[in-house]
Parts: C-alpha cells; structure tokens; sequence
C-alpha cells in the first residue's frame, strides 16, 4: 500500500536453494526419542504444555538450550517455564523444528513481524532465516505488502533492538519502493530512528538518466542473517 508495484525482478521459487545455515539444522529421526522435555508455556491463565525432544530444542534454540544448562533445570524437575511467550507461536516454533515448515501463520506483514520478534527472544536462527525467506518472497511478489502505517513501526520499534535485522529489512523496502508521494504523507509519523535512517538508505538510489526510476534493489536476504556464534 503506497509502495510501488510492477517492478519486474528474478523471483527465486520456493524450494530451490536452501538459506546457507540449512546444512547445519538438526532434523528429527529416531535417534532423539530417549531425550525429551517438558516446556510449559504462556502466562499462568493460557498455559500450553508441549512435550518435545531436548536435542532438536536446544539446538534450534540458544535460550532454551541456555535453561537446560541452568538451575531451572534441577529447580522444576526439568519443566521450562516461558510464560512470556505465546503458545500460538511456540506451536509454529514445535512445526518449525519438526518439519522445516512455517505453518499456520497469517499472511499479513504484522504477523510475520511478530513471529520475527519470537523468534529472535527464543534465539532460534534457523527459524529467523526461515521467516526472512518468506518475508523476501513475499515482498518481491508485491513490493506493497509492507504497509506504511506508523503504528506498525512503532510496534515493531519498540520491541526490537537498534541493530536488529528486521529494522534493516524493513529501511531497505521503504527506501527503495515509497513513493517520493507517500514518503512526504508517511515519513514524519514514523519512529524517528526510522525516518532518519530512511532518509541515510535513500542516498542509495540511483536515478536512471531523466526515467523516474531507482536503481533495483537486491533483494537476497542472506545479508540480513545474523552470524551464529560457538
């Protein structure tokens, strides 16, 4: 909405070439059965029980694998606690590690943003690539599917960090596809970190002789992904 469309770019499939941290998932297989955690999550009135495997939790995630390592263990017989989680997103987290398949999530752009910032609290990379994938798909597809609404930013603002990846992705989009019209409607109700940053990100592009054009913006969401540690 407000950005532009009808921009023709190499749009890669679904499938075709795996995100380069692929080759170091974990996947389910009978080996892992003799291993398993009880994980209680959301607050005390909507708690979820999910009972899963300790090898594929701990290695998709760095915050639970940072509990099992800790006193909580000893101190709850083994039951993680996360009751600031939700256990609708924690349900795509246990399909996400089960069956490298994002599923049951809303196709908006505020969903996405949500389970982004999940998945960033649970540490969980592989699960952040995967949603940076979706979301670069999608926002090739149709440059207007992020929206420029000032409350959207403010939430996602307000729940990410400076550095955070997801900032980065969302000044690249919006420097590179709003319209110089929406830019002067949008701009000054948006966090001001963000409209600085916009205005630093627009020095990018490059007019094309007297077209009213800017220079392509690549879209390979690799350069977003955050560099796992050991």
């Amino acid at each position: 909405m407000g950005l532009r469309k009808g921009v023709a770019r190499p749009v890669k499939r679904k499938g075709s070439t795996p995100p380069p941290s692929a080759s170091k998932r974990l996947r389910f297989d009978r080996t892992l059965h003799k291993s398993m955690i009880t994980i209680r999550v959301g607050p005390e009135a909507n708690v979820e029980t999910f009972v899963m495997h300790k090898e594929l939790v701990t290695h998709h995630s760095t915050r639970l694998a940072r509990m099992m390592d800790g006193p909580v263990k000893v101190e709850n017989a083994g039951v993680l606690e996360l009751p600031d989680l939700e256990p609708r997103d924690f349900q795509i987290f246990e399909a996400w590690i089960y069956r490298q398949q994002l599923e049951d999530i809303d196709c908006t752009f505020v969903s996405f943003a949500l389970l982004y910032m999940f998945a960033e609290n649970l540490g969980s990379q592989s699960l952040l690539e995967a949603i940076f994938e979706e979301m670069g798909q999608k926002v090739r597809d149709d440059p207007g599917w992020i929206p420029t609404d000032p409350a959207v930013f403010n939430l996602i603002w307000d729940g990410t960090l400076l550095e955070s990846p997801l900032r980065a992705f969302i000044i690249d989009v919006l420097a590179f596809e709003m319209t110089h019209e929406d830019c002067c409607q949008h701009i000054r109700k948006f966090p001001v970190d963000l409209t600085i940053s916009i205005v630093e990100a627009m020095k990018r592009r490059v007019p094309q002789r007297m077209k009213n054009e800017v220079a392509p913006f690549d879209y390979s969401m690799e350069k977003y992904y955050v560099e796992e540690t050991e």
